[in-house]
């Protein structure tokens, strides 16, 4: 049976709690609690672009937080009730930091590269991980969960393959239930502009030289379809089982995710930064009383 750190630590803040986790890198054991550990720093690398420990005072704590936000003004408690999954787990970057507010038997991730299902088994003593296939449907009961998040995937998913995951959404989550997840903004067109003017900057970069294969139209066109609100894509791959029938890099407007998205589950809030992902945020309506609130242009 695996570690609850539930029992232990759910009485600390948001802060306290990323300061263990920044610990246990080097204490894999905190007051007699076994803590998440972390894959080599190569490793780390290779899968999400950065490395080491105080990584997670970044990206991770910045979009939980962002979770937490929408969840309380949404109406979602975070608490020993609630049921989270993280849809594409990785090595468990993101779902760490729940660690502390719900029991191990409430928190599951799944991911359709083994590898890291496998990573999360070895490093994480707490949640239940599995392998999904890359396109629905999930084994997961109707109305399963109270909040699923998704960092970096739909950044890369292909638009029917995306649509089809928001459907599958809309099933297992529980009425009133959110979705928090990432994609590829505007912020991803001036990476691809720069590309553009200086390529020779591809020749040791396999990441930047798949962008210019991928994009290789002048980029108004590109920022012409992204303001008329049009799913841009370019099935680049990712490796493993990340093959370019699905995987790719994703740009998606607001429009899209309003409109599109938006037949599945409600459409709640988009915001973009010039420093990160775009994050959205969709909503399952209540079965007898909508939730009135509109979140739209709130930053993170």
């Amino acid at each position: 049976m695996k570690n609850d750190i539930f029992n232990k630590f759910n009485g600390k803040t948001n802060e306290e709690f990323l300061e263990l986790l920044i610990r246990a890198d080097k204490e894999p054991v905190i007051d007699g609690t076994k803590m998440p550990g972390f894959p080599d720093l190569e490793f780390q690398k290779n899968s999400v672009g950065s490395r080491g420990a105080n990584d997670l005072k970044l990206e991770p704590y910045r979009f939980t937080s962002a979770v937490r936000k929408y969840a309380k003004q949404l109406g979602v408690a975070i608490n020993e009730n609630a049921k989270l999954l993280d849809f594409g787990v990785g090595w468990g970057r993101m779902i760490r930091f729940f660690f502390k507010d719900l029991p191990s038997d409430n928190l599951f991730g799944t991911d359709t590269w083994s590898l890291m299902v496998d990573k999360c088994n070895q490093l994480l003593p707490s949640g239940n991980y599995f392998v999904n296939k890359p396109h629905p449907p999930t084994e997961f009961a109707d109305n399963t969960f109270d909040i699923i998040i998704a960092y970096s995937v739909f950044s890369h998913l292909r638009a029917d393959a995306a649509e089809m995951w928001i459907k599958e959404f809309s099933r297992i989550l529980k009425p009133n239930g959110i979705v928090v997840a990432t994609t590829q903004g505007i912020q991803f067109l001036d990476l691809i502009e720069q590309i553009q003017k200086n390529p020779k900057q591809t020749e040791n970069n396999n990441w930047h030289r798949s962008l210019l294969n991928g994009f290789g139209a002048p980029i108004e066109e590109y920022r012409k379809k992204y303001s008329n609100g049009e799913f841009l894509y370019a099935p680049t791959g990712g490796g493993d089982a990340l093959d370019n029938s699905f995987y790719g890099e994703a740009v998606v407007p607001e429009k899209y995710v309003k409109e599109i998205f938006g037949k599945h589950l409600v459409f709640r809030n988009f915001s973009e930064d010039k420093n990160s992902q775009a994050v959205f945020v969709l909503q399952k309506p209540q079965l007898e009383k909508p939730v009135e609130l509109f979140l739209e242009g709130q930053a993170i």
